[in-house]
């Protein structure tokens, strides 16, 4: 097994490549690999760290703090959230940074293994890993299957080509063709209700193209045959900064949605987890954190934990 190397610091954070052939459960926004329109910009392994609180640290379930590390499911591929390093083996990003501070406060080592999205869920349910972050809408189907804590808002948008030629928005892409990352809410949820109103206005159906990756997606976009993708505004936003004046993201924001980390049901590690990002969020560090990685817009003002009605 690949292990991506470790962040120079106390507090190691690994990435062990383990891909699952587990099929898709109620997937929602994540990628695999940075699309070849990215520029050289770089991305340092330069971390902001979180400050120890022995109060949330007590939080801790017994077997996690004797342990000494947390691992969650995380792997590169979705920028700013997820991707290497200019190193191309450490992992870096918006939530490896959050969940590293986390870490700290809670006085604990974060190891991501990177087992695919669609893996994630089902490693939850079976208890293979202690968390899971993947940048998922907290939906009413995975609260039936797992438990969340929130820490962002996300909304959907579109790449298109510089200047926007085919004058695409997301009232006009009816007779249009959409790249979409398979087993997303955008492929899964999105597309099908856009596609109802084209029927419904008597206009020409989306043409759906669904690829494994989002960065398939783009790539697909850039080649021309997309006219469109349809992902989250902040990573389409930092894809576009990096696409060397080829790509803009429409200002956009369809159907703004909670994100989450993910937990086993009834797991007690998510109030630790909640508890450490509140901790992040009152110290100022949070938001320090979103600001490195441009994505401020998509700040909380608290963690909870979310469950099931049923749990």
């Amino acid at each position: 097994m690949k292990l991506f190397t470790a962040y120079p610091s106390r507090h190691v954070v690994l990435a062990a490549v383990a891909m699952v052939g587990a099929t898709a459960l109620l997937a929602g926004c994540s990628s695999e690999s940075a699309p070849p329109t990215e520029s050289s910009a770089p991305v340092t392994t330069d971390l902001i760290a979180g400050t120890f609180d022995q109060a949330t640290a007590d939080l801790l379930p017994a077997d996690i703090a004797d342990a000494g590390t947390i691992v969650s499911v995380g792997g590169p591929g979705y920028a700013p959230f997820f991707l290497l390093a200019d190193d191309g083996e450490t992992l870096v990003g918006n939530d490896v940074e959050l969940l590293r501070a986390a870490g700290d406060v809670l006085g604990v080592d974060i190891e991501f293994q990177d087992l695919g999205f669609e893996a994630s869920i089902p490693a939850l349910q079976s208890n293979r890993v202690d968390m899971a972050a993947g940048a998922f809408s907290i939906t009413d189907e995975r609260l039936a299957v797992v438990d969340f804590v929130s820490y962002f808002e996300g909304g959907t948008s579109l790449i298109v080509p510089v200047g926007n030629p085919k004058e695409i928005s997301l009232e006009t892409m009816c007779g249009k063709t959409i790249a979409v990352q398979q087993g997303t809410v955008y492929a899964d949820n999105y597309m099908p209700i856009f596609n109802d109103e084209c029927t419904a206005a008597g206009e020409d159906e989306i043409t759906v193209s669904v690829f494994p990756t989002q960065p398939d997606a783009t790539l697909a976009l850039s080649t021309g045959r997309a006219d469109a993708s349809m992902s989250d505004y902040g990573p389409l936003a930092y894809v576009a900064e990096r696409s060397n004046g080829t790509l803009e993201v429409l200002e956009e924001n369809y159907d703004p949605s909670v994100w989450g980390y993910g937990f086993p049901q009834g797991s007690e590690l998510s109030t630790a987890i909640a508890a450490a990002f509140n901790v992040l969020i009152e110290d100022g560090t949070y938001g320090e954190i979103l600001a490195k990685w441009g994505v401020t817009d998509g700040a909380v003002t608290e963690a909870e934990v979310h469950t099931s009605v049923a749990n």
